[in-house]
């Protein structure tokens, strides 16, 4: 009997095998011929592009991390929004970041609804963060329903705030250890990534633009610096994030537990971010040290001082260097560079043409806002006439039209929707604030504390700079923001220790 059924266990296993081998069998026939009929309906190239998607969409779902490091590629690097294919829907079109958004937080839905051990992540942030964005698509849909804003315009302003919404996938789909340290291991190596690519462009010249769209002459107050480049990708944001964050990480860590090529890093970084000759940016990360060295005095303070002298003593060397090369291409350098930090703290700089720019854009934003102060006119929507002073056609030219634009990214949220989104971004923005700045040191391991304080600067800098630049609603920022501040919820929530 125990032989008879030793036979017929092996009877079997041997025709599971068979069966398996059969269904390997058909599914490979199968997927050979779907293979074969999409090469006769598509190129080879989208074929590829098509399964490369796939294949990265599985390893997204079981490794959210990537996801969201896809989209900061995709917005917050070296590539353009135009240059990235747009997948058509009913009401307009969808890039592939916003593809990645989408899916990650349906992920985060479906495992809520199927998942009976999983728990949405709870946090002080939720309910600002969702009242903001709602409110917002309340001022467009109430624009729409009066005619006043057309839908594709709408979908195509709306489209940089929806990444916000980055947070919720941040804290609820990085839930180990693991995963937080690939996410900001990719968010240092995106940072370092940029920075190289901007100062190789620099060293090329304005002649040979790799990173089209991003590469100007520079010039300030009339007077154009030859030679001197200007170079400002959308990752501008990430450097800068970068740059605070391993001020932080560096001031705050000793020495013996520095990684290999950390101090390297912040050098790239700094380098990265003197080439934009983007002012805001230079006083966002000067305002961030110098509260850094605020609050942590004492031993962090003392190499945060020596920090700063070592790399006055670098741009001094490279300076030096670069003044001793060809004049033809490096030679204005240090004059351009001068120059643009002298505006700085000069009266004169009110009466430079981007300035004046901008007092007559919040000229018009102010007088807008007082006729439509609760929900604004819509995101998108044009809120000021035609103003030859500030908007101009040129035939055969490309001009500029900013009835639809702000500098000021605060006055951009009040008068396009209204009072009750701008309160719940300032709600917002004290709870990431007063939370990375009172919680940062109940965080466990010290690295992690120093992020926590970097990402918080970062902020503070975006909303310092938000007041010259539309940074609250340049896709380019948001889902980096997004991001951080879903890191910044995780570590204090998740890390937090009894102190």
């Amino acid at each position: 009997m125990a032989h008879a059924s030793a036979i017929g266990g092996e009877r079997f296993i041997r025709l599971s095998i068979q069966n398996r081998s059969n269904l390997q069998l058909v599914l490979a026939c199968t997927l050979g011929l779907v293979l074969g009929v999409l090469f006769m309906w598509l190129t080879p190239l989208t074929l590829f592009l098509i399964l490369l998607g796939a294949a990265f969409t599985y390893a997204m779902l079981t490794r959210p991390e990537l996801g969201l490091l896809g989209i900061l590629v995709m917005t917050s690097s070296v590539v353009f929004e135009d240059s990235l294919p747009l997948i058509p829907i009913g009401i307009g079109s969808l890039h592939l970041p916003d593809a990645l958004l989408l899916t990650l937080l349906g992920l985060v839905l479906v495992r809520g609804l199927v998942e009976p051990r999983f728990r949405f992540f709870r946090t002080p942030l939720n309910l600002p963060l969702l009242i903001f964005v709602g409110s917002i698509l309340l001022s467009s849909s109430a624009a729409i329903a009066r005619s006043s804003l057309d839908m594709r315009v709408a979908v195509r302003a709306l489209r940089p705030l929806v990444y916000y919404f980055a947070f919720f996938a941040v804290t609820n789909l990085i839930r180990d250890d693991r995963q937080l340290r690939q996410l900001l291991r990719g968010i240092f190596l995106l940072g370092v990534v940029v920075a190289t690519a901007m100062i190789g462009q620099y060293l090329v010249g304005a002649s040979l633009p790799f990173l089209a769209g991003s590469v100007t002459t520079l010039e300030t107050r009339g007077v154009v610096f030859g030679g001197v480049t200007r170079v400002v990708p959308p990752g501008r944001s990430i450097v800068l994030v970068a740059f605070v964050t391993t001020t932080a990480i560096l001031a705050i860590e000793s020495p013996a537990r520095r990684r290999n090529g950390e101090l390297l890093r912040w050098c790239l970084l700094g380098a990265a971010l003197v080439i934009t000759f983007l002012r805001s940016y230079w006083v966002a990360a000067a305002i961030a040290i110098l509260i850094l060295a605020f609050l942590e005095r004492g031993r962090p303070l003392r190499r945060l001082m020596k920090l700063s002298l070592l790399l006055v003593t670098a741009l001094g060397i490279i300076l030096v260097a670069l003044r001793l090369q060809d004049r033809r291409m490096n030679g204005n350098l240090m004059e351009g560079l001068m120059d643009r930090l002298s505006t700085l703290g000069s009266s004169s700089t009110v009466g430079e043409s981007s300035v004046q720019f901008r007092l007559i854009e919040n000229e018009y934003a102010i007088r807008q806002f007082a006729r439509q102060p609760l929900l604004g006119v819509g995101m998108g929507a044009e809120y000021r006439p035609w103003d030859s002073r500030i908007d101009w056609l040129e035939y055969g030219k490309q001009g500029f039209d900013g009835r639809a634009f702000l500098h000021n990214g605060h006055l951009w949220i009040l008068v396009e929707s209204g009072l009750i989104a701008y309160l719940s971004l300032v709600w917002l923005s004290v709870a990431i604030l007063v939370r990375g700045f009172r919680l940062r040191r109940a965080v466990g391991p010290l690295r992690l504390q120093a992020v926590v304080l970097g990402f918080t600067l970062s902020y503070l800098g975006v909303l310092v700079l938000a007041f010259v630049n539309s940074a609250f609603v340049d896709w380019f920022w948001t889902p980096l923001i997004g991001i951080l501040m879903g890191v910044n919820e995780l570590a204090v929530v998740n890390y937090r220790v009894n102190l």
